[in-house]
């Protein structure tokens, strides 16, 4: 083995450099069809955003929008698009309108008109709706519907709020659920979430009834509603007792319980659209979930019955996840997750057949990981007697070592918003 060269800290050369850095691609979603064999992905391309996709049977990917870039913009983003029946719905940057386009191929059509800006497109079990959440320029948020096809004008869905997120049909049709806030909470200080009685006919847009807030209110933040594959409950994820938990709701009875313990956390705070920290199984007797601790994910599989659960050994290396979804159909689940080490990467992992597959990665990965810091998270008593806490990259290099002390570059944010 070569001996390092003794340099002063902050003299080193790296592989890393600003250009590099700038060439990476950016993953920022992803999400399966409903046939459970094609999974399409967005990534940010020199500040384009292009979908694409790859099915099971084919390993090969292929870009799906060219002239298009792919991109919502209520709010801070996020909620740019979804698959279902063969088709993907999105967001187009710039002009706020949803397109429809075949995932067999084919020109994109225009679903909503040029009118305010949308998100979190989401398609109802039998493919007749779409439903968004629509912000106008008067800077008034609603649910909006619109038939999948764009033949319609739209409809109001749902209103009353300041702001709206996750909408989400019941697989059964019978119900529909979403999370709306007031200012001045934040999303992670307080939000509700809604559930309501779906009425549709052969010739009319659908309408809710009996809307009523299940849970949340202004101390307790609800994030990320999801129903179960037979429509039978619907989980979210709840800050009530200071942690985020999963919580599966009967719809039958309206009892509520917790399938994970406290001092776990599972949500983050929605600074944009459409984040997912859980995936709802397609056996329906499954959650694959990103639990958060001292600053670093990890993906757990939890029995839904008994709360029961254990870590994906397959994904330990990937200590960041910003997103996680489950094919409706099989046992596979695809992440999108980093290491300290380990640039972000699109992961496939079937529980089936115990095989893992790297779908995209972000970029080349070409620096050794001995140029790269391993995070350290830690802790330490403020003047106050609190706990503060921090992650912690030392100096790393495989061709340099340093003496004395290196300078240190200190990043205080207050949270909750981030962490690196």
């Amino acid at each position: 083995m070569n001996e390092r060269v003794i340099r002063q800290f902050g003299c080193w050369e790296s592989p890393l450099s600003p250009a590099s850095l700038a060439w990476d691609r950016r993953l920022d979603a992803a999400g399966w069809d409903s046939d459970g064999e094609t999974l399409v992905w967005l990534e940010g391309r020199s500040g384009r955003g292009v979908l694409v996709a790859q099915a099971a049977s084919d390993g090969a990917s292929r870009d799906l929008t060219s002239d298009l870039s792919v991109r919502a913009e209520v709010g801070y983003g996020g909620g740019d698009f979804t698959v279902q029946g063969g088709a993907v719905y999105f967001v187009v940057h710039k002009t706020g309108r949803i397109y429809r386009q075949r995932l067999a191929g084919g020109t994109a059509e225009a679903v909503t008109p040029p009118f305010g800006e949308a998100a979190s497109p989401a398609v109802s079990a039998d493919g007749r709706w779409l439903a968004y959440v629509h912000h106008d320029d008067r800077q008034i948020d609603r649910i909006a519907v619109v038939d999948s096809a764009g033949r319609r004008w739209p409809q109001i869905l749902a209103e009353g709020h300041d702001f709206f997120m996750q909408p989400r049909w019941s697989p059964d049709g019978r119900r529909f659920a979403f999370i709306a806030w007031d200012h001045p909470q934040m999303p992670w200080d307080g939000t509700g979430l809604y559930l309501a009685e779906l009425v549709t006919s052969d010739f009319d847009a659908p309408r809710l009834e009996h809307v009523t807030r299940v849970a949340g209110g202004l101390e307790t933040a609800i994030f990320q509603p999801e129903f179960t594959p037979d429509g039978g409950s619907l989980l979210y994820v709840s800050d009530e007792t200071g942690w985020g938990r999963i919580y599966v709701r009967d719809l039958d009875s309206g009892g509520t319980r917790p399938i994970t313990p406290d001092g776990v956390e599972h949500a983050m705070p929605a600074w944009v659209q459409d984040q997912r920290t859980y995936a709802v199984a397609a056996d329906g007797r499954h959650v694959v979930a990103v639990q958060s601790a001292r600053g670093f994910h990890q993906v757990r599989r939890i029995e839904m019955a008994t709360g029961a659960s254990e870590p994906v050994e397959a994904l330990a290396a990937s200590t960041d996840v910003t997103r996680i979804d489950a094919a409706p159909r099989g046992a596979r689940v695809a992440i999108i997750g980093s290491g300290p080490k380990l640039p972000p990467r699109l992961v496939e992992h079937d529980f089936a057949s115990g095989r893992t597959r790297v779908i995209a990665r972000s970029s080349g990965e070409t620096v050794p990981a001995g140029e790269l810091s391993a995070c350290e998270a830690i802790s330490w008593t403020t003047g106050d007697g609190a706990t503060a806490h921090g992650l912690y990259y030392p100096p790393a290099s495989g061709r340099f070592a340093g003496s004395g002390r290196p300078p240190l570059v200190v990043l205080v944010h207050g949270g909750p918003t981030g962490q690196v």
